[in-house]
């Protein structure tokens, strides 16, 4: 990215290096709670990569990503902003323009806005045990997670594996597009004259 066209610098380069380096923090620190069997933070550090990778998508959606990039670093939320159709880009519209392309992502974020929020997902965490005979119930407060099979921790692997490709793959975008300006200006003037 920082070789593309020349070594030029333009604002949304500078929102995936901060995206470039949310990501790499994110990944250690899975992989460091995975380790600790801390599936509750997992699950939140999960939750914070999807947002990063659909945060950096909203680039691709908006009339002008150099001033949308401008905006963000200068500190307006990108909730408060409109994409190229006039749509406000809450993260549950992000969320649904984003599944269109990648259908699992609505269900995982929803489910794992649980673990953003202080909810049901916190709370049924602790139980290790219901007797259902006499009601009574065997509770575990501590770091470790230790009812969870081991495919949920596959698949806090398996998201955010997805979840980093997505990211790539508009990260990718965003490098064929600034190292091909004017093959985007012509792509650009073919549909704005085909309309």
């Amino acid at each position: 990215m920082m070789k593309a066209y020349d070594g030029a610098m333009y604002p949304v380069d500078l929102l995936a290096i901060g995206a470039l380096k949310r990501t790499i923090s994110t990944i250690a620190g899975i992989k460091q709670l995975i380790q600790d069997a801390n599936m509750i933070c997992a699950r939140t550090l999960l939750r914070t990569q999807i947002d990063t990778a659909i945060r950096f998508y909203s680039v691709f959606i908006v009339d002008d990503p150099h001033s949308h990039s401008l905006e963000i670093l200068s500190g307006k939320q990108i909730n408060q902003m409109k994409d190229s159709s006039g749509k406000q880009m809450r993260d549950a519209y992000l969320v649904e323009k984003i599944s269109e392309e990648y259908p699992w992502v609505s269900t995982v974020y929803k489910n794992l806005s649980g673990y953003i929020h202080f909810s049901d997902s916190h709370l049924f965490s602790p139980v290790q045990h219901v007797d259902d005979e006499t009601g009574s119930m065997k509770f575990a407060i501590q770091a470790e997670d230790t009812k969870f099979p081991e495919f949920s921790w596959v698949e806090v692997v398996d998201c955010l594996n997805e979840s980093i490709d997505i990211f790539i793959k508009y990260l990718e975008g965003w490098i064929f597009t600034k190292d091909n300006p004017e093959l985007i200006a012509q792509i650009k003037e073919e549909r704005r004259t085909s309309q």
